[in-house]
């Protein structure tokens, strides 16, 4: 096995498909342990894997990528069902009706008329040097079927993985998803500069765990049980309480409790992971959080208010002896650049209660 051209697949890489090729053919093993592979099949996981980075965390994957009019394509014809115990997304693509199915096999088609042949491309680098690009398909067809140099060989609309090499990518699951993620962040990284959470946004989002934030605005709603939302102006009660990310959480990727407030769950349900209109929320927004900061200050709860210490990067002593105007203006140097690479992503952004929605 030339466990070393392997190794080499990712070099240059330019675009996303070879990652997801990788990523679709481990997810195959794993989940049925056939080393036959149809490429239908096979494009159809590319794309589960590949919606939730596009589409729900919004990362760029630069201009050579054609995933994303795909991503798109499932967006509009599928409310995706996020849900911990959810499907997959596997299988909510598969129960398309027909005519959706029809239209997304044709687009899929477009993914697997050159991946599967240059990723395997380097175990044919010798015979494939100087070759125009219309004549690589066709030789690395034939060299792939006479020999055991690359994982598999091809048959009509299917790969089929050599008996060595199926058993080196059963074996080494962990370690070969773990290579093929470090390199797709290091691409990731090159085109998202400035988007945080990289690693957290590559899978569907697992269950998160709002308790610390659950028990900071519960603790200060009963002490404040005339709280009005700072969108809708609905008072907000420890039986209504839905805990709004201000800035979306498909883009922070994170609880932390400085992006955080309390409103009414229909509240919470309109604004989605739309971005808020800076221009009319901010100053509530900036002004609850100093509020329910000092509020916990005052009750001697330093462990809820570590959010705060990292967003600043001053101790918690520093932030007390803020005034309001000092608080503010620091909120607002973290909150706008953030909203504005949100924006930059393609994150909906405007959002004001009751005009949209």
């Amino acid at each position: 096995m030339n466990v070393a051209a392997l190794s080499a697949v990712f070099a240059d890489t330019t675009n996303s498909y070879k990652f997801y090729w990788l990523l679709a053919i481990l997810d195959c093993l794993r989940d049925t342990g056939n080393p036959r592979m149809s490429m239908r099949d096979l494009s159809m996981r590319m794309l589960a894997n590949v919606w939730y980075p596009l589409d729900y965390f919004k990362l760029s994957f630069g201009s050579r990528d054609s995933f994303k009019p795909i991503a798109v394509f499932v967006s509009q014809h599928i409310v995706v069902d996020n849900a911990p115990n959810a499907p997959a997304l596997l299988s909510q693509l598969l129960s398309l009706p027909p005519p959706q199915q029809l239209e997304l096999e044709h687009l899929v088609k477009k993914l697997i008329k050159w991946v599967p042949y240059r990723f395997i491309r380097p175990m044919f680098a010798s015979e494939a040097r100087g070759l125009h690009d219309p004549k690589v398909n066709a030789l690395v067809i034939a060299a792939a079927n006479a020999s055991t140099r690359a994982p598999y060989w091809f048959d009509g609309d299917s790969i089929v993985m050599h008996d060595a090499w199926l058993q080196y990518f059963q074996q080494h699951q962990a370690i070969l998803r773990g290579f093929t993620y470090w390199h797709l962040v290091r691409f990731l990284q090159k085109n998202n500069p400035n988007v945080t959470g990289l690693t957290e946004k590559l899978e569907k989002p697992g269950l998160r765990d709002l308790t610390v934030a659950n028990r900071f605005w519960k603790g200060y709603l009963t002490a404040h049980a005339e709280l009005t939302c700072i969108y809708s102006g609905q008072i907000v009660t420890t039986s209504n309480l839905s805990l709004d990310h201000f800035l979306p959480w498909s883009f922070v990727a994170h609880d932390q409790l400085w992006n955080i407030i309390p409103t009414p769950k229909s509240v919470n349900s309109a604004k989605s992971n739309c971005l808020p209109c800076l221009d009319r929320y901010f100053e509530p927004f900036a002004q609850l959080q100093f509020d329910a900061f000092h509020f916990h200050t005052d009750k001697g709860h330093n462990k809820l208010l570590e959010d705060y210490h990292l967003l600043f990067a001053q101790d918690l002593a520093a932030i007390q002896q803020m005034p309001y105007p000092t608080f503010r203006a620091e909120l607002h140097q973290q909150i706008a650049p953030r909203l504005q690479t949100a924006q930059n992503l393609g994150f909906a952004h405007g959002f004001e209660y009751g005009t949209r929605g």
